[in-house]
């Protein structure tokens, strides 16, 4: 038997090494998608980042960094091209459309009717198309985009970046966070998926690669950087927005499409831009990917969002606020302005003035954050909610439920009444008048009857009141921490605020409870 030098062994063990390498290497590039926990066959994209981009690229291979990932994201971004058909009867004559008879002389003359003949009538369809963009999250054919992208749209198109087309439906959609999945009719096969990344992670300055579709033009790429986290775009407190701007610059078109990260991995859906022109001005948002996925996710599997709900109203606190609670600069938190009966913030024991700092250990900034992340939570999860409670800190365990209550908000204004029906108005201190709240008020404004308190039926508009924001037809439910029932009460507690007092009110507006609090001049 032949005896293998020692050099020998060394060159075997190193090919035997480089092979094995490569195999490794080879196997973890084309590993399939990871399969969801829950009933269904649907697959979505790979959460591991992109092989030929794993690692932080060194100084040398920045030069071709950003053409790798559009070389392997734009295959994923498609156009969606959602198109509205309206149908219009047309005729040669144009008397058709309004009378039978155009002249109506059958009804005068008593000659034998003929038979008439009708001037032809066609049906004729008027197309409407939009363009947008969505990214392919499964290889079944799902694709993530916009709600306002294919919101009212009869036919959907979906053109791919090798120039292939496709018929798509509409899954699910969610008005209220924007979000909507769109499904590949036919099966199709050799579809490339997007990789998905984690936003949770991302950083204000992290470089941001946006793609879509802007004016029609397909699979553009542009650059720039993660410029904030948590955005919100509008007051509008019925949606669910957290988003992450970014000054890539995203333009009409460009809704629907990918946000990514340098490892090549989808962290965002542009949704939005903020312009005066109607063009790009360096401030464009995109919905987290972590967020939409949960939401597409729910409209796949269980056809609906199904979002968390505690049950309370709530506001930041601002410095007046955080005088009159005597809170240290050093409390971060949310403060609770009411807790509704019989939903799982009252049940747990949560009270109105209670601060809530964290939720499931993660910190609470501000109150859109909160609701985001109670959102987040599915019905039925329970989650530990940290609040400061007379300054004391406190730990409640809630079962989260379903946001499956309804709003009772009116949008009828309530008018002053005739001066014989203000007999009961007081007290003109800080440029308020207020009255019992009657059975007429209760029904005009849709206020619930177990609410006690006034209601204020006129604001001076020079006064103090006007300035902080106080509106007539607000509800006063407590002033610095005493309930009012009456406008007796309302006197009582005003009496005894001078000039250079802290005072906070707690109101309702249009069933949305908060405080305000200032110093009387």
């Amino acid at each position: 038997m032949r005896v293998l030098s020692h050099r020998h062994l060394i060159s075997i063990s190193l090919l035997i090494f480089l092979i094995t390498s490569a195999l490794v290497i080879y196997s973890h590039n084309h590993q399939s998608s990871i399969e969801r926990p829950k009933p269904g066959s649907v697959s979505f994209g790979p959460t591991e980042e992109l092989a030929q981009i794993r690692t932080p690229p060194r100084f040398e291979s920045f030069k071709t960094l950003f053409a790798d990932i559009a070389e392997n994201v734009v295959p994923t971004v498609v156009q969606v091209i959602p198109t509205k058909i309206d149908t219009v009867i047309f005729s040669n004559n144009p008397f058709y459309q309004f009378f039978g008879d155009p002249f109506g002389l059958n009804e005068f003359f008593s000659q034998p009717k003929r038979p008439q003949r009708r001037p032809p009538v066609e049906k004729r369809q008027y197309k409407q198309q939009g363009l947008g963009s969505g990214v392919i999250v499964s290889k079944e054919g799902f694709i993530l985009t916009n709600y306002h992208v294919v919101d009212g749209a009869d036919e959907i198109e979906v053109k791919t970046s090798d120039n292939r087309s496709f018929q798509a439906q509409i899954i699910g959609v969610d008005s209220l966070s924007d979000v909507a999945v769109i499904k590949i009719k036919e099966k199709v096969d050799n579809l490339p998926v997007a990789y998905l990344g984690d936003s949770d992670k991302l950083r204000p300055g992290d470089w941001a690669v946006a793609i879509g579709n802007p004016y029609s033009l397909a699979s553009s790429v542009t650059l720039g950087i993660v410029s904030a986290l948590g955005r919100t775009a509008s007051n509008d407190f019925n949606t669910y927005q957290n988003f992450i701007q970014t000054d890539a610059a995203i333009n009409p078109g460009n809704s629907g499409g990918a946000l990514v990260n340098v490892k090549g991995e989808l962290v965002g859906i542009n949704t939005m831009i903020y312009t005066q022109s109607g063009g790009y001005m360096g401030i464009g948002f995109a919905i987290p990917i972590n967020m939409a996925r949960r939401i597409m996710e729910d409209l796949i599997y269980e056809g609906k969002v199904n979002r968390g709900w505690l049950g309370i109203s709530i506001q930041d606190i601002d410095p007046a606020t955080r005088e009159a609670f005597n809170l240290g600069t050093e409390v971060k938190g949310v403060l609770i302005c009411d807790v509704f009966k019989g939903q799982p913030a009252e049940k747990a024991g949560l009270k109105r003035g209670d601060i809530i700092t964290s939720v499931n250990n993660k910190e609470i900034l501000n109150s859109n954050q909160l609701r985001n992340v109670i959102a987040s939570l599915h019905p039925g999860e329970k989650a530990s909610i940290e609040i400061i409670r007379q300054q004391k800190r406190i730990v409640i365990n809630v079962r989260i439920r379903s946001n499956d209550h309804k709003s009772h908000h009116s949008s009828q204004k309530y008018e002053k009444p005739s001066p014989e029906n203000k007999k009961e108005d007081i007290s003109t201190k800080l440029g308020i008048k207020a009255s019992n709240i009657t059975s007429e008020i209760r029904n005009t404004l849709n206020v619930n009857p177990a609410v006690e308190g006034v209601i204020i039926i006129d604001i001076n508009p020079d006064s103090q009141a006007a300035e902080e924001g106080i509106m007539p037809n607000d509800i006063i439910l407590e002033i610095n921490r005493k309930t009012i029932s009456s406008t007796d009460d309302f006197k009582r507690c005003l009496g005894k605020v001078k000039p250079g007092d802290s005072v906070l009110f707690l109101l309702q507006r249009d069933n949305n409870t908060f405080y305000k609090a200032f110093k009387v001049r």
